[in-house]
């Protein structure tokens, strides 16, 4: 079987179940269309699989018993308006696909087709994982803790994600080892004392405290961490007050922590809490801790990529594929929670046409090159088959 030509020959298909789903985007786990889209396609190619929650699938092309490798698509939009102008642009007030879900979807869709038409030729088992709520770093955990992972056990796993800005139609990239960064999201609650802006004295002011807890994280991630380990602490959001002469009785401050290490992942959400009650104290107020969004980071395992990397050089040379990847980014992945568990590998699809784009993933304006589907297709098709016939 040529992957690359099988994935051409049903290209239009491909197309089309993407321009539907995103036409149709939906938010977190509830993704009723999505989900009944991949439902219908499996179903008409006669796919087994199991919804482990709902909206979650887990299908099986191959023979069982043998040697297995996950591959993942996740499903989920994000909250924003698009404003791309496109003809098949978002229907769905205040949800997108910026950051191409439904891509991935769709070419694991057709990966889906091709496989099953070919499941003689498999020597193995490939099991694709369709998933919700990536973004709210949900959903891959929860279909592990209901046993997507269990009965059969994955021996590899592999995840694709489009990539708007970095990389050419035609090329596709293999992140080797802790490729991608740790995701805690929080919020401190400060409660003071309010009362009328002309009066501080007879007030207790969590917008005064939250000053000085915002400056206390800053001083933290600047001057407590190596600086050679990549790390961020950024405040994304701060909550209070209503008018010009009113002090709030309360103030709420919202960031995000982004780290590579697990022990000083560990203690920096011990240190931050520890200095948030030391400033709460010191300015009167009351302070509360939550810990919201959260995965680990994302790593690669070296000697899957280094023999992904070979196989795809020696099976699919009609995709570009870019010298292995060693570089760590400060996005993340809840295809961490699989990467925990299994030997994995994160690969990145390039979408960027001849004409360039001008917009990055996660912009109401960003627009995926449609012509890079073949290749996501393909090289999930080829990984499996590559993989199944020369596991060891």
């Amino acid at each position: 079987m040529n992957a690359f030509e099988e994935a051409r020959a049903i290209e239009q298909e491909i197309i089309a179940w993407r321009r539907q789903i995103h036409q149709h985007p939906e938010i977190g786990q509830n993704l009723p269309q999505t989900a009944a889209l991949v439902r219908q396609k499996l179903d008409e190619w006669g796919v087994e699989y199991r919804e482990v929650i709902p909206n979650a699938f887990m299908a099986y092309i191959g023979k069982k018993g043998g040697h297995s490798i996950l591959m993942r698509a996740d499903m989920d939009a994000l909250p924003m308006e698009e404003k791309t102008g496109l003809p098949f642009a978002s229907q769905c007030p205040g949800a997108m696909h910026s950051c191409g879900h439904d891509t991935h979807t769709a070419m694991l869709l057709g990966a889906a087709k091709i496989l099953k038409e070919h499941e003689s030729e498999l020597p193995g088992l490939a099991i694709l994982m369709f998933q919700p709520d990536e973004e709210g770093l949900t959903g891959a955990r929860d279909m592990i803790a209901a046993g997507c992972l269990e009965d059969p056990k994955p021996e590899r796993a592999i995840a694709i994600h489009i990539a708007a800005d970095r990389l050419q139609t035609g090329q596709l990239a293999i992140k080797s080892g802790n490729c991608m960064a740790s995701s805690d999201g929080f919020r401190v609650t400060l409660t003071g004392k309010g009362g009328h802006g002309a009066s501080p004295q007879d007030s207790i002011s969590p917008i005064y405290a939250a000053v000085k807890l915002i400056g206390a994280f800053e001083d933290i991630a600047r001057y407590e961490i190596d600086p050679q380990k990549p790390t961020v602490v950024n405040i994304c959001a701060l909550h209070a007050g209503s008018t010009y002469n009113i002090i709030p009785n309360e103030c709420q401050v919202m960031g995000t922590i982004r780290t590579f290490d697990e022990e000083e992942r560990t203690w920096l959400l011990d240190r931050l809490q520890k200095a948030m009650h030391q400033v709460a104290e010191l300015y009167r107020c009351q302070a509360e801790w939550y810990i919201g969004q959260s995965a680990p980071s994302t790593k690669s395992d070296p000697d899957f990529c280094q023999k992904l990397q070979d196989l795809l050089t020696k099976d699919l040379p009609e995709i570009d594929l870019i010298p292995l990847q060693t570089g760590k980014a400060m996005g993340s992945e809840d295809f961490s929670f699989v990467t925990q568990r299994i030997p994995s590998a994160m690969l990145s699809l390039g979408s960027t046409s001849p004409e360039g784009q001008a917009y990055p993933g996660h912009h109401p304006k960003v627009v995926f090159d449609e012509n890079c589907f073949i290749y996501g297709t393909a090289a999930y098709v080829q990984i499996a088959l590559s993989y199944l016939n020369n596991a060891e």
